[in-house]
């Protein structure tokens, strides 16, 4: 049941995330990853190769989508959907902090599984530097966006100039047919000779393909129409093939590339928001794990006063208690010490759930029994800006970033098909030298080439195109609604956007009036069982103390309940103001937390998360813009 309440509030929208270089309401496109507060957004800071725009077409996308978000703004932030507290949020949370009392903080920092293993404080700082460092989970999905940057590298290796070389050797005897061949009819032709072909092929970012190809060959043969029985040729050959329609244009060849770059940064994103959703579900279970021990020590009390209060009523069976409030009283306390024992399931369980997401194997190592919550609930009241969550959240959240780069990929897989759907027309030209020499002297051929050699050369196009041309319209038709439809995806995901920071923004500014409802509520049933237990002489005298002693059991139940509602209530408000940074886009920054790339033991790329002190510029900058 615990479990079910936290894991409702931290739900949220889930995406997968920007990388960040954005410019929604004058943000700044580039910053030192030092310096700025969105340093560990940027997909540069570990990609090798980022996007950048590289044509027109790809700046023109850039600028719908920035009309798009900044229109969406400014329609969200000013418009009729803009945010405030109701007047009965205001007015029930007014007034300031909660004292830190001893029964909702104090035992609950001490060991109470009384298992055995060490006990071992955590506070959240060192709870997420174990999970940065440990989590298996997080080092999976650490390694999507390298996987896919190596596509870049694939897709520019087509340009890449390639050197080949091919020899062979042939050996020919066959019956001669002709007096051109042999005088006698039938004689063996016989003919020896080898080949080399070598040079260097490349294709450019236009679309050529340019070749320079030297052949060495060596023949003999003992054919009569052969002036020289053994010959050697050189011949050198330059040829151009450029693409003049399809397939033509720097825009078109380097898309590949460009597409490659767009998901690989978009893999950094999704790496990005699932980072920042398992530190929501870190931080989510550490405050159902402070609530569990609460509500177990609260549970523990209960049944130790219902015991003292039971023994009392059974005692006065000879004098005022009758067989029911006997009865009601023992079924009272069963039923509490019941739910004493389920209180310890949920600790364990919430535990058990925390370790899995850290993963810290010194857990098994140091053989830790019982992990002690170090860090206290905030018991303040956090007065967050809508506006500014929505600003934030539309400038930092990936999945608005991985949206964009979605529509930047949709649109340039619509520039190619545009581009596969015209008429093949290619310009060829080659140019070269051919020379011979007797006895096999293919050297002096070679050499020959250089000294007294004439070029021979041709140009001409090539030029083709399908009847109809079927396959290619319905390409070009099914990349333009793909990019349309990449286009109202991008809308859908501001749309989502902004419903988690309305959802979370008002689960923030609800969840406070709520705690602090239940504060007051949980003190006056505290008063109430004061009052009780200090009127007991007088009310007894005309209650009869057995009916008496069943308005203190009655008593006791309401302020246990009552202080596990605030209790309850003050970590689903802990768990929301971590939620409204996660939905804002500012949660790495708010803890802290940088990227960092690196090498592993094999010397393979790595992406690993720290938290540390050198993390401290980033939030010190943010701090202050804020």
């Amino acid at each position: 049941m615990i479990y079910r309440k936290f894991r409702n509030l931290a739900g949220g929208v889930a995406f997968a995330l920007p990388g960040l270089v954005l410019s929604f309401g004058g943000i700044a496109q580039e910053s030192s990853p030092v310096t700025d507060r969105n340093a560990v957004r940027i997909p540069a800071k570990v990609l090798a190769e980022p996007y950048e725009p590289a044509s027109r077409r790809e700046l023109a996308t850039d600028e719908v989508i920035a009309a798009e978000t900044e229109a969406f703004k400014n329609g969200a932030t000013f418009g009729s959907m803009r945010e405030q507290a109701s007047a009965l949020a205001s007015l029930f949370g007014r007034g300031g902090g909660l004292h830190r009392e001893v029964w909702w903080n104090g035992e609950v920092q001490k060991s109470i599984l009384g298992t055995s293993g060490q006990r071992i404080e955590l506070g959240l700082d060192e709870i997420y530097r174990r999970t940065l460092s440990h989590s298996n989970q997080l080092k999976a999905i650490a390694g999507v966006p390298l996987i896919r940057e190596t596509a870049v590298s694939e897709a520019e290796a087509v340009f890449d100039p390639e050197v080949y070389a091919e020899s062979r050797y042939d050996r020919a005897n066959e019956p001669s047919g002709s007096s051109l061949e042999r005088e006698e009819v039938g004689a063996l032709f016989r003919e020896r000779g080898w080949t080399l072909d070598s040079g260097v092929r490349k294709r450019t970012a236009t679309g050529a393909e340019i070749g320079l190809k030297q052949r060495f060959s060596q023949e003999s043969s003992n054919a009569d129409y052969y002036s020289l029985r053994e010959q050697g040729r050189a011949r050198a050959t330059l040829s151009v093939m450029q693409p003049l329609l399809r397939g033509a244009g720097m825009t078109y060849n380097r898309s590949y590339i460009q597409i490659a770059k767009l998901e690989s940064e978009s893999g950094y994103s999704e790496f990005i928001g699932e980072l920042e959703n398992h530190l929501t579900e870190v931080n989510r279970l550490y405050w159902q794990l402070y609530y569990a021990r609460g509500a177990h020590l609260e549970k523990r009390r209960l049944v130790h006063e219902t015991e003292s209060t039971v023994s009392e009523i059974e005692s006065r069976g000879d004098l005022d208690s009758i067989s029911s409030q006997r009865s009601r009283a023992r079924s009272a306390l069963a039923s509490r010490k019941a739910d004493l024992v389920r209180s310890e399931l949920e600790i364990k369980n919430a535990e058990s759930r925390l370790r899995t997401l850290i993963n810290d194997p010194s857990f098994v190592s140091d053989n830790v029994g019982e992990i002690l919550p170090g860090t206290l609930p905030i018991a303040t009241m956090e007065a967050p800006s809508f506006e500014e969550s929505v600003f934030e959240a539309l400038s930092l959240r990936p999945e608005i970033r991985l949206a964009e780069n979605r529509f930047r990929a949709a649109d340039l897989r619509e520039l190619i098909a545009e581009n596969e759907k015209r008429p093949r027309l290619d310009f060829v030209g080659e140019v070269g030298t051919s020379t011979l020499r007797g006895s096999g002297d293919w050297t002096g051929a070679f050499n020959d080439q250089f000294n007294g050699g004439e070029p021979t050369w041709g140009v001409g196009l090539v030029a083709s195109i399908p009847l109809g041309r079927k396959a290619e319209k319905a390409r070009h038709l099914r990349a333009q609604l793909e990019a349309r439809q990449a286009k109202d995806q991008l809308r859908a995901t501001l749309d989502e956007v902004l419903l988690d920071v309305q959802i979370a923004h008002r689960e923030v500014v609800t969840a406070w009036p709520d705690t602090r409802a239940k504060w007051e509520a949980a003190m006056a049933a505290d008063q109430e069982l004061s009052v009780l237990y200090d009127r007991r002489e007088v009310e007894t005298v005309e209650s009869g103390t057995s009916f008496y002693l069943e308005k203190i059991l009655d008593a006791q139940q309401r302020l246990a309940d009552y202080r596990e509602d605030f209790l309850e209530a003050l970590a689903v408000y802990n768990v929301a103001l971590t939620n409204l940074e996660r939905a804002k886009g500012t949660l790495l920054q708010q803890e802290n937390i940088d990227v960092v790339r690196g090498e592993d033991d094999r010397h393979l790329p790595l992406i690993q998360m720290v938290k540390d002190e050198a993390a401290a510029d980033a939030k010190a900058v943010y701090d202050t813009y804020k």
